[in-house]
């Protein structure tokens, strides 16, 4: 039984394949010389997985999901990117450590060094 909320797991997992989203296009712009800047990587991604421009503009929002991810991995195994399914869509074992590891940081004290802002404070009261 996890000590977090439905909204809080939520809330993280989006957070994490935002972050993988976006560590994916910044490796893109590293190998790929034709493809300047993040904004292009984005749609270069979007046209290899045949997304529509609003399914692309939702994965800066939320990240990708379903078969977005194993295209996009597709994509990136075309440059040799060291990038992993998890990365993009974690795991619920992921989100719970990542969780909890947030959660130690602002309960010691140090909570200018979290990022997660989807605490579920009627859950949790003021942290």
């Amino acid at each position: 039984m996890s000590k977090f909320t439905e909204s809080e797991h939520a809330a993280m997992a989006e957070e994490l394949a935002i972050n993988g989203f976006n560590s994916l296009l910044r490796l893109i712009v590293l190998h790929d010389k034709n493809i300047p800047d993040v904004t292009r990587a984005k749609y270069k991604v979007g046209t290899y997985c045949c997304a529509s421009g609003s399914a692309i503009k939702s994965w800066s929002k939320h990240g990708l999901r379903g078969v977005y991810v194993e295209r996009a991995l597709e994509f990136a195994a075309c440059y040799r990117l060291s990038i992993k399914a998890h990365q993009l869509q974690p795991t619920k074992a992921i989100v719970e450590q990542w969780l909890e590891y947030d959660y130690n940081l602002v309960k010691s004290g140090r909570a200018k060094a979290s990022t997660f802002n989807g605490w579920d404070i009627a859950a949790r009261g003021v942290l």
